[in-house]
């Protein structure tokens, strides 16, 4: 999969989310992530910290109504992704097809997320919801291994898959994706394999499934990868592909042939 603007594959579905009203400056500030302790990182400068949280509360308030009216439209058994930055990029793509509700918020920590669900209303079941979390939830300043901010997020994806199941009949969540070398000032990539690790211990209490979509990106010293986009380090060179892999796992998960 391929887009060529600028040479970086996937970059394409990148600048349509632009377009479609995500600017430069927000994606910016998103890829701080909403975390549990707020915006931004422990040396940013209250105003910048404050234009972040506008910024990020703008496009929550952008995607509530959008989300929902895709959902008052969406026929049984649709496929419902949910979470931050990287469901709402790959579902750029996948929403083309009729049967994809994009419920991805830009911003959103496990915690934030937690209110999306509870405040949406699903007028038809899903038939599998995947969530994308754990990005916007290890941000270094929040001291993502210390017991309090880990057990904080088991609580929060705990109410999210609770929330899913709900209305899903199967619920996957996506192991928390790696990131650039760029993004490790500002995220712990040490937390990106225990938080994954808390993602599956809560899936064997709840009944969901973990899966790995990023597998193949896990290409650098543990959890980094080198194909996320500079300078964030955060967001990845290629959404079509990930799309696409996880378009094939879900038709492997329909006829019982996708691994567990």
């Amino acid at each position: 999969m391929s887009g060529s603007h600028d040479g970086r594959p996937g970059w394409g579905t990148r600048r349509r989310l632009l377009a479609g009203g995500l600017g430069a400056a927000a994606l910016g500030a998103l890829t701080f992530g909403v975390s549990v302790f707020g915006v931004g990182t422990r040396s940013e400068p209250s105003e910048a910290g404050r234009r972040n949280r506008e910024i990020a509360d703008a496009h929550l308030a952008k995607r509530l109504p959008a989300i929902r009216a895709a959902l008052a439209e969406a026929a049984p058994g649709f496929v419902f992704l949910a979470g931050n930055s990287h469901a709402e990029l790959v579902g750029d793509v996948l929403a083309r097809r009729p049967d994809v509700v994009n419920g991805g918020i830009g911003g959103t920590s496990a915690r934030r997320y937690a209110d999306v669900i509870d405040a949406l209303v699903f007028p038809v079941r899903a038939g599998i919801a995947v969530l994308f979390v754990g990005t916007n939830d290890i941000l270094r300043r929040a001291d993502p291994l210390s017991t309090r901010t880990s057990g904080g997020f088991e609580a929060a994806v705990a109410r999210i898959v609770t929330g899913l199941a709900a209305q899903a009949d199967r619920v996957l969540v996506a192991a928390v994706p790696p990131i650039g070398p760029e993004a490790r000032t500002g995220r712990d990539p040490a937390a990106v394999a225990a938080y994954t690790a808390v993602l599956q211990r809560l899936c064997a209490r709840h009944g969901c499934r973990v899966f790995d979509p990023f597998a193949e990106l896990r290409d650098g010293e543990p959890g980094l990868t080198t194909r996320a986009v500079p300078p964030d380090g955060v967001h990845l060179q290629d959404y079509e592909a990930l799309a696409a892999g996880i378009a094939a796992y879900l038709r492997a998960m329909a006829a019982d042939r996708a691994p567990d």
